[in-house]
C-alpha cells in the first residue's frame, strides 16, 4: 500500500512538473502566431514576460518584433540586437540567425559581413533554413566570403529542401542560368513553381518572363500573363510593366489599351522609369486615354529625372514637331543631346540629321557622319530608319579627308570618350 502511494506522489509530481513547460510552450506559440498575424502588440505581451524569464525562442521573437516595428511596437534595432544576442548566447538558432541579419545590414551594429556569415554558420550548422539561405546569399554575392556560385548552390539547396520559397527562387535562377554548375531549366522550373506557389513575387515574375520568352519552357504568351498577374497584384513592379505590355500588344489576351495603361501607371507610380515613358506614349497617341500632349511631356519629364534616355528622345520629338507646344527645333536638339550622351541611338541619328541639315546648329557634315554611324553602332533592336542608306548620303558630302576625320570621331565616341558636340 506504501508503494502504491508513493507511485501515485511521484507521478503527481512529474505531472506539476510538466504542466508549466507545456503551458509555457504554447504560450510561446500563441505569441508567434499573433506575430505571424500582424497583431504585434499582443504578440510583444504574449513574449516578452517569457523571454526576461530566459526563453531562448521568445528572446529571438521579441528581437524580431522590435527589428520590425509597427502595430504599436516601436522599431528599435538597439532593442532587437539586445534581445538576439541573448537568445543567441543559449545558442538558438533564430538568435544566432538574427544576430547574423544585424551584423549583414548594419543594423544596430556596425555592419560585419564576416561576423554575420560566422553568425549564419552557426544558424545553419542546426538547420536554419532561413540561415541556410543567407549562406547561399552571401556566396553568391561574395559577401564576407569569396564568391562562388557552387556554393551558393549547396546551400540553397538546403534551405530549399526544407520549403524556404526563397531558397527556392534563387537555386531555380542559378539552374536556369547554369551558374555554378549545369544548367537543369527542367528543376529551375520546378522550384521557381514551388516558390511561386507560396506566394513570392520575385518567382512568380520569373515564370511569368520563362513563358514570354520561351526560355527553359515553351513560349506561353498566356502563362506569362497569369504569372505576371499574380506578381503585379502584389505590387512587383517588372511584373506590372510586362502585364501592361501583353494587353498593350495583345499577347496571351485580346489588345486592350486601357488595362495597359492601368498597369503602367501603377508601375510609373513605383517609380519605374519605363513605365513612366509608356504612360507618356499612351497620352501622346491616345491610346487608352484621351490624346493630351502635355500630360504626356509630365510623364517623359518624370521619367527623364531618372536618367531614361528614351524619355529624352520623346521630350525632344514634342518640341521637333510641335505637339502641345509650338515646335522649338533648338529645343529638341537639347534634349536630343542629352539623350545621345547616353548612347540613345534614335536621338544620335536626329542630331546626325540635324547636323546635315543645319536645323538649329551651324551644318557640319562630319559631325553629321560621326553621329550617324555612332547611331548605327548603338541600334542593337533595328529601331533605325534606313541607317546604311542614310549613312551613305552623309559620306558623299564628305572629302576624303573629312571622311577620315569623321571616322575617327565616331571611333572615339563608340571606344566611351565624352560625346562632345560644336
Amino acid at each position: 500500500m506504501a508503494d502504491k502511494s508513493k507511485r501515485s506522489w511521484f507521478g503527481r509530481t512529474v505531472l506539476a512538473a510538466v504542466m508549466p513547460v507545456a503551458a509555457q510552450a504554447q504560450t510561446v506559440q500563441d505569441g508567434m502566431a499573433a506575430f505571424e498575424q500582424g497583431d504585434y502588440t499582443h504578440a510583444l505581451e504574449l513574449l516578452l514576460p517569457l523571454a526576461e524569464q530566459g526563453d531562448a525562442e521568445a528572446q529571438c521573437q521579441v528581437g524580431r518584433l522590435y527589428y520590425r516595428g509597427g502595430d504599436g511596437v516601436p522599431q528599435s534595432f538597439d532593442d532587437s540586437v539586445a534581445w538576439a544576442k541573448k537568445s543567441a548566447e543559449q545558442n538558438n538558432p533564430c538568435g544566432l540567425n538574427s544576430l547574423g541579419v544585424s551584423y549583414r545590414f548594419g543594423q544596430g551594429v556596425d555592419p560585419d559581413a564576416k561576423t554575420a556569415f560566422d553568425y549564419f554558420t552557426r544558424a545553419a550548422a542546426q538547420g536554419f533554413d532561413k540561415a541556410q539561405f543567407s549562406l547561399g546569399n552571401m556566396h553568391e554575392l561574395g559577401e564576407g566570403t569569396a564568391q562562388s556560385d557552387a556554393e551558393a548552390r549547396a546551400w540553397y539547396r538546403k534551405a530549399a529542401e526544407q520549403g524556404n520559397a526563397m531558397g527556392q527562387y534563387r537555386l531555380g535562377i542559378l539552374l536556369l542560368e547554369g551558374r555554378g554548375g549545369e544548367a537543369a531549366p527542367e528543376e529551375a522550373q520546378q522550384l521557381l513553381r514551388a516558390s511561386a506557389e507560396q506566394g513570392l513575387a520575385d518567382a512568380q515574375y520569373s515564370l511569368g518572363w520563362m513563358a514570354n520568352h520561351g526560355v527553359g519552357v515553351k513560349q506561353d504568351h498566356g502563362q506569362a500573363l497569369e504569372w505576371y498577374r499574380l506578381a503585379a497584384e502584389q505590387g512587383y513592379a517588372p511584373a506590372q510593366i510586362n502585364l501592361g505590355n501583353l494587353y498593350a500588344e495583345g499577347l496571351g489576351t485580346s489588345q486592350d489599351d486601357e488595362k495597359a495603361v492601368g498597369w503602367y501607371y501603377e508601375a510609373a507610380r513605383n517609380g519605374v522609369p519605363a513605365a513612366q515613358v509608356n504612360m507618356g506614349k499612351h497620352y501622346a497617341l491616345g491610346r487608352g486615354v484621351q490624346q493630351d500632349f502635355d500630360e504626356a511631356m509630365v510623364w517623359y519629364q518624370q521619367a527623364a529625372e531618372y536618367g531614361e534616355p528614351v524619355a529624352y528622345l520623346n521630350v525632344g520629338l514634342l518640341y521637333e514637331n510641335g505637339q502641345g507646344r509650338p515646335a522649338d527645333p533648338a529645343e529638341a536638339a537639347r534634349w536630343y543631346r542629352a539623350a545621345a550622351e547616353r548612347g540613345e541611338p534614335r536621338s544620335l541619328a536626329k542630331l546626325a540629321h540635324f547636323y546635315a541639315e543645319g536645323i538649329s546648329v551651324t551644318p557640319d557634315p562630319v559631325t553629321a557622319w560621326a553621329l550617324q554611324d555612332t547611331a548605327m553602332a548603338y541600334d542593337r533592336d533595328g529601331e533605325l530608319d534606313a541607317p546604311e542608306e542614310r549613312l551613305m548620303q552623309m559620306g558623299q558630302q564628305l572629302a576624303p579627308q573629312q571622311k577620315g576625320e569623321a571616322k575617327a570621331l565616331a571611333q572615339s565616341w563608340q571606344n566611351g570618350e565624352e560625346l562632345v558636340l560644336p
